[in-house]
C-alpha cells in the first residue's frame, strides 16, 4: 500500500517538473485569435468553438470537431462525449447507437514525389447523428486527452413541429343559447413553444379582427352573430400549423331584416317581397295581407333560398297594392316585419348641371321611375340662405306626414286616394310650380273606358322611367338657388325628393340654341289645358300655329325668287 502511494507521489512530481520545464523552454501557453489557435508545433488546440445547433426532428446532424495540425497530434486521443458516456475515442465509436457515425477531418494532403498516398493523419472527427429524436437534444463535448484536458461543447437543440394537445369542448362542437357565455380552450406543445390563436372560418371574429391570440376565447354574452366555425391555431414556424376545429351553434328565436320594406311597382307587374330570417333551429314563415293568410295560389307563392323567405306577386292587381307582413317562429319564439307594396313613384332625382348658362334662367331637369304614368310634379325652388337648412327640414317634415297620410291608412280603395300637398302650411319663402306630364299614348278618349287595374296601354307596357325638365326664368345674376321636387301618379305623391343645389351666371354664355324643350309657364302655373292631352282643341291650336307659319316662310320664299 505504501509503495503505491510512493509511486503516485513520484508521477506527480515528475508532472510537475515536465509541465515547470516546458512553460520556460517553450515560453507562454498558446492563445486564441479570431477563434484560432495560433500555430504550435506541439501542443494541440481547437479550431472550432462551440455552438448551439438546432435542427428540426428527424433531420441529420453533424458537429464539427477540429484541432490545429501539430508534430505531436498523433500522441493525443479525441474523443467525444455526452455527459458521463463515452460515445467514440479516436477513430473508434465506443457507443452502439446505430445512428451516430464519424467524420474524419483532413488537411489537404502532401503527397510524395515517390507514392501518391497522403501522409497526413485527420485533424479532427466530426461527429454524424442522423434522424434527430427529441432525446438526443443535450450538450456534446468534444475532447482532446492532455493532461489537462480541453474540450469545446456543442449545444444541440431539437426543433418539434407544433402540437395540439388539448381543446375544449372536446366534441367539436358547443350549443349554446343566446345571451350566454361561450369559452373555448385550446393548447399545444412543441418546441419552441407554439403561438395559439383563433379565428373564424369564411369570417372575420366577432370585434372584427382576423384572428384573436391566446390559449382561450370567450364571448361574454353569445348572440346570432357569434355563430360559425372557430378554428384554433398552434404554430412555432417548425413545419407545418396544427389546427382544430370548433363549431358554435348560437340558438335563438327568428329575428328578420327588411332590406327594402318598401316596394314600388304597377298594376299588371309582377312583385317580390323578401323578408331575410334569421333564426335557430330554423323558423317557419307565414305571409299576410293585411290581417288576411296568404296561401300558395296562381296569384301568389312564395319562395325559400337559405334564410330568404320571398313573396311573389304575379299580375299585379289595383287589389294587391297595400300593407304585407311577415312572421316567423319556431319554439324559442317568433317575429314580425311590415311591408308597403305601393303603385306611387320612386323619389325624383335631379340630373341637371349645377350651373346655369345664363344669368336670369336655369333649364332643371330630374328623372323618376313610376310603372304608371306620372300626373303632374311640383318643383319647389327659392335662393338659398343661411336658414335655408333649417326651414328645408321643416319642409320636410309637412311634405313626409302629407305623403305617409296618403299611402297609408285604412284597407281598401281609400289608402291610395289622391291627397295635393297644397294645404301643407309651406313657407312663402318658397317658389312653387306645378308641372302637368303629358301622355297622350297612355290615357284613353274618355273617363268612362278608363281601367285602374290595367296600364297596358296600345298593347305594350307603360315606359317605367320618365324624364322632365322645366325653365325657371326671372332669376338673380350670380346668385345660389335650392330645388326639391315630387311627383304624382294615380296613386299619389311620392316623397319629396333631396335638396339640389344650383347657380346662375353673372352674365350669359355664348352658346348655340338649344333644341331641349321647355315647359311654358304662366304666373307660377302652368295652363293645362294647353298641354293636357285629352284637349282637342290646344290640339286644333297647333295645327292652325304651323299652318300660319308655312304660309309665312312661302311667300317670302316666293318674293324673294320674283326679285
Amino acid at each position: 500500500m505504501k509503495q503505491k502511494q510512493t509511486m503516485r507521489n513520484i508521477i506527480k512530481w515528475i508532472l510537475v517538473f515536465l509541465n515547470t520545464f516546458v512553460v520556460k523552454e517553450l515560453g507562454a501557453i498558446p492563445t486564441y485569435q479570431d477563434n484560432h489557435l495560433e500555430d504550435d508545433r506541439f501542443s494541440p488546440g481547437f479550431l472550432t468553438i462551440g455552438q448551439k445547433y438546432s435542427y428540426a426532428i428527424g433531420s441529420t446532424v453533424i458537429l464539427p470537431c477540429k484541432i490545429n495540425d501539430t508534430d505531436r497530434n498523433i500522441q493525443y486521443v479525441l474523443a467525444w462525449k455526452r455527459g458521463n458516456a463515452v460515445l467514440t475515442a479516436g477513430s473508434v465509436k465506443v457507443t452502439m447507437n446505430p445512428r451516430i457515425r464519424l467524420i474524419p477531418v483532413h488537411e489537404l494532403p502532401e503527397i510524395s514525389s515517390t507514392s501518391m498516398t497522403s501522409h497526413k493523419s485527420p485533424t479532427g472527427y466530426n461527429l454524424e447523428l442522423r434522424d434527430v429524436r427529441v432525446t438526443d437534444a443535450g450538450d456534446y463535448a468534444c475532447q482532446i486527452g492532455t493532461l489537462e484536458p480541453q474540450e469545446i461543447i456543442h449545444k444541440l437543440e431539437v426543433l418539434v413541429p407544433p402540437k395540439i394537445d388539448f381543446i375544449s369542448p372536446s366534441g367539436g362542437r358547443l350549443d349554446v343559447a343566446k345571451g350566454s357565455p361561450i369559452r373555448l380552450e385550446c393548447r399545444g406543445s412543441g418546441n419552441p413553444t407554439p403561438k395559439i390563436y383563433w379565428s373564424r372560418k369564411n369570417n372575420v371574429m366577432p370585434n372584427g379582427e382576423a384572428n384573436v391570440t391566446g390559449n382561450t376565447f370567450e364571448i361574454p354574452h353569445a348572440d346570432r352573430h357569434s355563430a360559425g366555425h372557430y378554428r384554433c391555431s398552434a404554430d412555432n414556424r417548425v413545419g407545418a400549423a396544427d389546427m382544430r376545429e370548433i363549431f358554435v351553434n348560437v340558438l335563438f328565436a327568428p329575428e328578420i331584416e327588411v332590406d327594402r320594406a318598401f316596394i314600388h311597382t304597377g298594376v299588371g307587374y309582377e312583385a317580390q317581397l323578401t323578408c331575410l330570417v334569421h333564426s335557430e333551429p330554423p323558423s317557419n314563415v307565414i305571409w299576410y295581407k293585411d290581417t288576411t293568410q296568404l296561401g300558395t295560389t296562381e296569384q301568389h307563392s312564395q319562395q325559400t333560398r337559405g334564410n330568404k323567405h320571398s313573396l311573389i306577386i304575379r299580375n299585379v292587381t289595383y287589389m294587391d297594392l297595400g300593407n304585407y307582413t311577415c312572421q316567423a317562429s319556431n319554439n324559442l319564439g317568433k317575429d314580425r316585419s311590415s311591408l308597403t307594396l305601393s303603385g306611387i313613384p320612386t323619389v325624383c332625382y335631379f340630373d341637371s348641371k349645377t350651373i346655369s348658362d345664363y344669368r336670369d334662367r336655369y333649364n332643371i331637369s330630374w328623372s323618376v321611375q313610376s310603372f304608371s304614368p306620372i300626373r303632374e310634379y311640383r318643383l319647389f325652388y327659392r335662393k338659398q340662405t343661411p336658414k335655408s337648412y333649417m326651414m328645408t327640414h321643416q319642409i320636410q317634415q309637412h311634405l313626409d306626414k302629407s305623403f305617409e297620410n296618403t299611402v297609408s291608412g285604412n284597407s281598401g280603395s281609400s289608402s291610395h286616394h289622391y291627397v295635393p300637398p297644397y294645404s301643407t302650411g309651406l313657407s312663402d319663402q318658397w317658389e312653387n310650380v306645378v308641372i302637368p306630364e303629358n301622355f297622350p299614348e297612355y290615357y284613353p278618349s274618355s273617363a268612362s273606358s278608363f281601367n285602374l287595374n290595367d296600364y297596358r296601354y296600345n298593347n305594350h307596357m307603360v315606359n317605367t322611367h320618365h324624364h322632365m325638365s322645366y325653365l325657371i326664368k326671372n332669376l338673380s345674376p350670380n346668385t345660389n338657388y335650392e330645388a326639391r321636387v315630387q311627383a304624382r301618379n294615380d296613386h299619389g305623391w311620392n316623397k319629396l325628393s333631396n335638396v339640389f343645389h344650383f347657380s346662375t351666371r353673372s352674365e350669359d354664355m355664348e352658346l348655340e340654341a338649344s333644341h331641349t324643350p321647355t315647359v311654358l309657364r304662366s304666373a307660377g302655373l302652368l295652363d293645362k289645358g294647353w298641354l293636357s292631352s285629352g284637349s282637342e282643341s290646344s290640339t286644333n291650336k297647333l295645327i292652325n300655329i304651323c299652318s300660319a307659319l308655312l304660309c309665312i316662310l312661302l311667300a317670302s320664299f316666293l318674293q324673294h325668287t320674283t326679285n
